[in-house]
């Protein structure tokens, strides 16, 4: 009869390190796999040193990082002794035949492992079962039967434990409370008039629509600087920009100074001290930009993980949402609907974290492949340009954009004639709140 012991996937194991040692940030797709789950020791203390690792950001895999992280925590010190260097160095060096390359196939090896470890774990609680059973007396053998195999499917299902409603009123209660704010719940955006329909809020995703260079990318913007002025950690994924035009724009819209000049080296030393004084204080500021020009889901989702991880995270915006543009027009669609679903659900709802986004707007003045979007985003408000007409009904003071609210899961919508004022200035890559005009009434 095969013992416990027996009951193991020792080619997934080794698969699982050999893999983590080329790709460590695989490990933010194994984080219900613990150590403990593996049966073969090395493989268990490698595991966990790796994933420290990649939580603090190290992403260069070697034995001396795998044994200086390991010996730099009280809990762990003794495991970096049963490990060498030579001995680290031949596991890595035969890892390259049995690595995985995607996360699909690293998840299936992880799979098999937690399952051999779900085996393993209620075999030995079955078999002391067994022992309880045939003991002449056990007091109350019921309950103790019952303990014993819930401690199993606790570590192995807690993700699909479904209590009941009275155990977790009084928590969302709690949470209702927390996101409480000056008359509305979650993190205000910079515009008083927006936060009468929609906020910032954990668990939500917040889209702008706008069609093409009509100042997506800079509501964005504005967006995030707000957020950073109010303390709150940021991460922008940007399919547009690189880093250092997207700096040049985030030190015009600080310092006031036109996006052309600053970029061109055309301002006096009054306004290259407000350059130097604004970019210290980003410095002092919880934010990460991230230039991916192709966005897909692992790419995004091992982004979010890490710095989340290593840098904390409560914003999450991401410029832009668009199709692929490749292949078949159908199957282009369908993966941004995927896209949306897991910035929406896996990253804003899982991680508890806000989401912002923007899409591009057809000339009819409806988000491309709007189905697929709108079947997932919390809100939608969709900005436009004010016509001349508007422009002089409203009063130059109102501004020369407007922003509509058109998709609102958590609140009010807007009409057909509804619409929030707005003044736009490009050269200095600023939104700001207009007056207010007052609507029309006909006669």
């Amino acid at each position: 009869m095969r013992a416990s012991e027996d009951i193991a996937r020792v080619d997934s194991e080794a698969g699982i390190i050999a893999t983590l040692f080329h790709h460590p940030d695989y490990s933010f797709y194994s984080e219900d796999l613990l150590p403990n789950h593996f049966t073969n020791k090395e493989n268990r203390y490698i595991y966990q040193a790796i994933c420290s690792l990649a939580r603090e950001g190290i992403t260069t895999v070697d034995p001396y990082n795998i044994i200086q992280s390991l010996s730099s925590s009280e809990a762990t010190r003794h495991l970096a002794d049963e490990l060498s260097v030579e001995q680290l160095y031949t596991f890595m060096e035969n890892s390259d035949s049995i690595a995985r390359n995607s996360v699909e196939e690293y998840t299936l090896l992880v799979k098999s492992v937690l399952d051999a470890a779900f085996r393993r774990d209620t075999y030995q609680q079955l078999k002391e079962c067994q022992r309880l059973c045939i003991q002449p007396s056990g007091g109350n053998i019921e309950q103790r039967i019952y303990r014993m195999l819930d401690d199993v499917m606790m570590e192995f299902s807690a993700a699909n434990e479904v209590p009941p409603y009275r155990e977790v009123v009084d928590k969302y209660w709690e949470e209702i409370e927390s996101r409480q704010g000056s008359g509305f719940a979650g993190i205000p955006f910079k515009f008083p008039a927006l936060n009468e329909y929609a906020t910032i809020e954990r668990g939500e995703l917040f889209i702008f629509g706008a069609e093409q260079k009509q100042g997506k990318s800079m509501m964005l913007l504005n967006c995030a600087v707000d957020l950073l002025k109010q303390d709150y950690a940021v991460l922008y994924l940007d399919s547009e920009l690189n880093t250092r035009l997207f700096t040049a724009r985030i030190l015009a819209h600080l310092t006031g100074i036109e996006y052309k000049r600053l970029t061109s080296g055309n301002y006096s030393p009054e306004e290259r001290g407000r350059i130097m004084q604004a970019k210290e204080w980003l410095k002092t500021r919880k934010f990460t930009h991230i230039y991916i020009p192709t966005f897909d889901q692992q790419s995004i989702y091992t982004a979010v993980k890490k710095v989340r991880h290593t840098q904390g995270l409560d914003v999450l915006i991401v410029d832009y949402f668009k199709g692929k543009g490749e292949g078949d027009a159908f199957d282009s669609y369908q993966e941004l609907g995927r896209f949306v679903d897991m910035v929406k659900n896996q990253i804003c709802g899982d991680m508890n974290i806000a989401g912002i986004g923007a899409a591009q707007a057809t000339v009819t003045g409806k988000l491309a492949d709007s189905a697929k979007i709108a079947r997932n985003a919390s809100t939608i408000a969709m900005i436009t340009d004010k016509t001349p007409e508007e422009i002089e009904a409203d009063g130059a003071e109102c501004g020369n954009k407007k922003l509509r609210v058109t998709v609102n899961r958590n609140g009010m919508q807007m009409t057909q004639d509804e619409y929030i004022d707005l003044l736009f200035d490009g050269n200095h890559i600023s939104y700001e709140q207009a007056k207010q005009h007052i609507p029309q009434t006909p006669f």
